[in-house]
């Protein structure tokens, strides 16, 4: 599996160091013309009173240099798609449990690992990060699982666990979680992110 086309992020592509980064990994004048699945799933797991968030990561993508035009807006499992057509896949945030499930419920994590092996770039946001890593269960108390998860084996193009918005998350958390899991955690910090 050739991981070096898979970046995560905490909340998007927003500072400007990461984003020369990124414009290694794809050029702006590739950018323009670039097809882009947005995968939003990970949202309906949320409280929809609270998606502010979500508007102003949208224009961090448009922000990259991305044509709106190119954009095309997926919810797993609506219909049966093609991922390999894409250059780009963005895995929006949310519900991590939910997004989860719904991966395991449409067998789209196979998806996901074709389309990365034929040069697709995985973008993942907050939880479109997460699932790449080992396993979700440490997320679990800041997600409602009302889809009745067990299984929280994650896609695991990631050898350790993937926490976003680190900043936010307590020292006694981010330790635990690390003590857990024997130090293969990866921190990601809103704002920045790492390019594998």
């Amino acid at each position: 599996m050739n991981i070096k086309n898979i970046i995560l992020t905490s909340c998007g592509i927003r500072n400007n160091d990461f984003k020369k980064r990124f414009y290694e990994v794809i050029s702006k004048h590739k950018l323009k013309r670039a097809k882009v699945l947005y995968i939003t799933t990970a949202i309906d797991g949320e409280d929809p009173s609270n998606k502010a968030w979500v508007d102003a990561e949208y224009q961090t993508i448009l922000d990259l240099g991305i044509k709106e035009a190119n954009i095309t807006e997926y919810k797993i499992g609506s219909y049966d798609l093609d991922i390999t057509k894409y250059d780009i896949i963005y895995m929006m945030g949310g519900n991590t449990i939910y997004l989860l499930y719904m991966i395991k419920k449409y067998n789209f994590g196979e998806k996901i690992k074709e389309a990365i092996s034929k040069d697709v770039i995985y973008i993942g946001s907050s939880a479109g990060s997460q699932v790449i890593g080992t396993t979700i269960e440490f997320s679990t108390p800041f997600n409602e699982n009302n889809v009745g998860l067990t299984d929280f084996t994650a896609l695991c193009l990631f050898n350790g666990v993937i926490i976003p918005h680190a900043n936010k998350k307590s020292d006694d958390y981010i330790n635990r979680v690390k003590e857990i899991y024997q130090g293969k955690v990866l921190l990601l910090y809103d704002g920045d992110g790492v390019i594998m």
